[in-house]
């Protein structure tokens, strides 16, 4: 019975590996990083500055080696994710922020993402300066494109009110994503 489910699974894969009528459609500005961050200290960065920019600069900060900025900036990139998830009204474009960490963190290797996740878990155990930072940099300056253009709405042209959910409260939504990634309370 095994060896039958093995054989199944190889020429699904298989079947699927090859399949190259696969097309994939990208919208203009789909994950784009407009200004794209160095390898920084997360007080350098910009509100202006998007996660897709933030996470090419903690790509960088990965290459050379240097977890401590490169998880900041993860916190960064992610609480602007989580900001943005709550303010674009496409729902099918939230995803966007999962994809970004992904295309960041594939490739390295196991040991890389080790000391990455070690870093991370450290600034969890004592998140002042990531949480100082993040409510000095305060809310986003950018219109979130980056998400918006990820989304289905940006084929069918389903984009009312920019993209953006109407009445949106951003000091609430920005409370809640400081909290949701660094667990910063906020006062």
């Amino acid at each position: 019975m095994n060896k039958i489910i093995a054989i199944l699974a190889s020429i699904a894969i298989t079947s699927c590996a090859s399949n190259s009528d696969v097309t994939n459609f990208q919208s203009k500005g789909n994950l784009e990083a407009s200004k794209p961050a160095a390898c920084v200290d997360i007080n350098s960065l910009q509100a202006s500055q998007n996660p897709a920019d933030i996470f090419s600069g903690m790509k960088k900060c990965l290459n050379s080696g240097n977890y401590s900025d490169a998880a900041k900036m993860y916190y960064a990139a992610m609480t602007y994710g989580i900001y943005d998830t709550k303010r674009v009204s496409d729902q099918t474009a939230h995803q966007s922020i999962i994809v970004l960490r992904m295309n960041t963190l594939s490739g390295l290797s196991e040991e890389q993402l080790s000391l990455l996740q070690s870093e991370i878990n450290t600034i969890l155990e004592s998140n002042e300066q990531v949480c100082e930072a993040l409510r000095a940099r305060g809310l986003p300056t950018y219109h979130p494109a980056y998400m918006i253009q990820h989304g289905i709405g940006a084929f069918t042209g389903n984009q009312a009110n920019n993209g953006l959910i109407e009445n949106f409260d951003s000091q609430s939504a920005w409370s809640e994503a400081i909290d949701k990634t660094v667990k910063c309370k906020q006062s």
